[in-house]
């Protein structure tokens, strides 16, 4: 599956939200139960404003497009080297598009000087962060009745 990996653009905000949607509904599973009740508060905040905001705000955010310009993934990164969002279409998943994702947004933090990157994953995405070098800090959040694991890598 061919695919670019650019800048997130306010234009794609709408895309993006439904992208971020299918996502949790649908590779999620295993963190909400496939329960609607657990995942409504998940997806309260997903909507195509947010995502604007979220896009002209003072982090990076990062797109994968196939080659008909379709939106296979979004992430996010703040200025200080956190991760909040890392999302793929269901049917991009194995794709390697999470992978080159996650690989702007670390390329990003060391132009910026950063050694360090954080996120806090849901379970069903624990193997993958591992997978490239993450480790657990032994830290959890909970949120929306769920426990995210928390993770660091070395730049």
């Amino acid at each position: 599956m061919p695919y670019t990996v650019a800048r997130a653009s306010s234009a794609d905000s709408h895309e993006i939200a439904v992208l971020l949607r299918a996502s949790i509904i649908e590779l999620c599973g295993l963190d909400h139960g496939d329960n609607p009740d657990r995942y409504k508060a998940w997806l309260e905040n997903k909507t195509a404003a947010n995502v604007e905001s979220w896009i002209d705000g003072p982090g990076a955010a990062f797109v994968v497009q196939d080659q008909e310009k379709r939106i296979l993934g979004f992430a996010m990164g703040t200025p200080n080297g956190q991760i909040p969002l890392m999302y793929v279409l269901p049917d991009a998943r194995l794709t390697g598009v999470s992978k080159t994702l996650m690989r702007a947004l670390e390329d990003t933090f060391r132009d910026r000087g950063l050694d360090e990157a954080h996120l806090s994953s849901t379970l069903t995405a624990d193997r993958f962060y591992k997978s490239l070098g993450y480790a657990e800090t032994g830290e959890t959040k909970t949120q929306l009745d769920m426990t995210f694991g928390c993770f660091k890598k070395g730049l």
